[in-house]
């Protein structure tokens, strides 16, 4: 079983003994949808698929370099369907896209607001 670790603010350890991770994630159905603003370049996405990657594990044991807030939603990397999106560059309602969202996180929720420029349409020919 994977283990968490809490650390404050400089660093040290909290617990003697580190929790498992599915001590310290959960499930959360309160979580507000993203809304996009006019002119921000960014998309929503309907999540299909998300993965969990290795800073992902790191951030959730609190030994990732980049610390979000708590409590955040981890996710970098996400599959699914264009909602909405506030931008002109080709990307469209509908559109099938992969997403990586490093800077933004959030990627195992339903819905994910995510910079355009983080975007890329997938091919018909694979499936989501």
């Amino acid at each position: 079983c994977h283990r968490y670790a809490s650390f404050d603010e400089k660093g040290k350890c909290l617990l003697s003994i580190p929790l498992p991770l599915r001590d310290v994630l959960s499930l959360d159905d309160n979580v507000l949808r993203p809304t996009l603003n006019n002119n921000d370049d960014h998309v929503l996405i309907q999540t299909h698929y998300a993965g969990v990657q290795y800073p992902d594990f790191l951030q959730a044991r609190g030994l990732y370099q980049h610390k979000p807030t708590l409590p955040y939603i981890p996710g970098i990397d996400v599959s699914g369907t264009i909602l909405e999106t506030s931008s002109n560059d080709g990307l469209n309602v509908g559109d099938r896209v992969v997403a990586s969202s490093v800077s933004n996180l959030g990627c195992l929720a339903e819905f994910v607001k995510v910079p355009t420029q983080s975007v890329w349409k997938v091919p018909p020919t694979v499936s989501l």
